[in-house]
């Protein structure tokens, strides 16, 4: 039987992250701190889609949002701001009904599924992302010898030289260093910024219930690079990084704090880091992930009727470019206040 869940019905929740944490494919983009998160920033409309068996017990769900363009039609994703989050279910029956349900019930809606879902003639498989694991072990030299001798190991040697310092700070002070930065770096890089009150909500719904911590790499009294995690089951997910580009290249904070946070979950018992999503295309990321030891996986996206939206975007398309190259010289106050609003749009 299909239903939907109310996101702030906090029996319906507690079953639904219940489900999540006991399934093996489950992340913490399928959590209800991460869907609130989304909810409370944006006010996108959310769809908890269950499906229960004859004893009421939940054989799959699947979270969505609903993003209205300001001129297209709406858009069904799962998940807004999320590498992944795709149908979790017990069984092809069960997933396949829920497929269904979303196309007969939203004809004028697009559908967008970011990750992997059984055969389903109705999707369209977009397969521009890949994803990369690191395997740890309870050794964390067993890991730093996969390293790149010539690029990882000599960074995190010049670093450590350099005087840099790693700390956990999931502060008020600790988020403001994090954000301070994340403008810097996300404007390097011609892209928009997620708004303040975002990574507030991600303190309030996954820092303080241990789900996510930030880590800072300080030079002297300056905080130079800041990193943002989200910890599940057995593995580390890196979420967002940033640093300062003054930085970047004499001090080299950010190989340093990745290691460290391998080290340090190697040592906790995590087996496994996630480094995120990255376009095929990039081949610069792509190399420098390979260069830690990190083994790509597949992440195909799959959509109804057609692909749409930012994310079945090429990187290297005309479009995708000229957006970046415009971005970055954008002046600062136009960038903070038009930042958040794009976000929204882009979902």
């Amino acid at each position: 039987m299909l239903k939907k869940f109310s996101l702030y019905n906090e029996e319906e929740m507690r079953r639904w992250d219940n489900f999540v944490m006991t399934h093996p494919m489950g992340t913490p983009f399928h959590l209800s701190s991460w869907l609130r998160i989304i909810y409370e920033t944006y006010s996108f409309e959310p769809g908890l889609l269950v499906y229960t068996n004859e004893s009421d017990e939940i054989a799959g769900l699947f979270p969505y949002f609903v993003i209205k363009g300001l001129f297209s039609r709406p858009r069904i994703v799962s998940v807004p701001f999320s590498d992944y989050s795709f149908p979790l279910t017990m069984g092809d029956d069960v997933e396949n009904k829920i497929l269904n349900y979303l196309v007969e019930q939203n004809t004028s809606s697009f559908i967008e599924i970011r990750g992997p879902v059984r055969d389903n003639s109705k999707y369209k498989r977009h397969n521009i992302y890949q994803g990369f694991n690191l395997e740890l072990d309870p050794e964390p030299s067993k890991v730093y010898k996969n390293f790149d001798k010539r690029t990882i190991v000599r960074c995190i040697k010049k670093a450590e030289k350099e005087g840099v310092k790693i700390i956990e700070d999931n502060s008020p002070e600790g988020v403001d260093n994090f954000y301070r930065l994340n403008k810097l770096t996300r404007k390097k890089h011609g892209v928009p910024c997620q708004s303040r009150k975002f990574f507030e909500k991600i303190t309030e719904h996954m820092v303080s219930k241990g789900l996510a911590f930030i880590l800072l790499a300080k030079f002297d009294s300056d905080v130079i690079a800041a990193s943002m995690f989200f910890k599940f089951n057995k593995t580390i997910y890196y979420k967002y990084n940033a640093s300062d580009p003054a930085y970047l290249s004499s001090k080299t904070p950010n190989h340093l704090l990745i290691w460290h946070l391998i080290e340090k979950s190697c040592l906790q018992g995590f087996d496994t880091i996630d480094l995120g999503r990255t376009a095929k295309d990039n081949h610069g990321l792509t190399r420098y992930k390979n260069m830690w030891g990190a083994k790509p996986y597949e992440l195909p996206y799959y959509y109804y009727p057609v692909a749409k939206g930012a994310s079945s975007q090429d990187e290297n398309g005309i479009s995708y470019k000229i957006m970046t190259g415009i971005w970055k010289h954008l002046p600062d106050i136009i960038v903070d206040r038009v930042g958040p609003v794009l976000m929204k749009q882009l979902a």
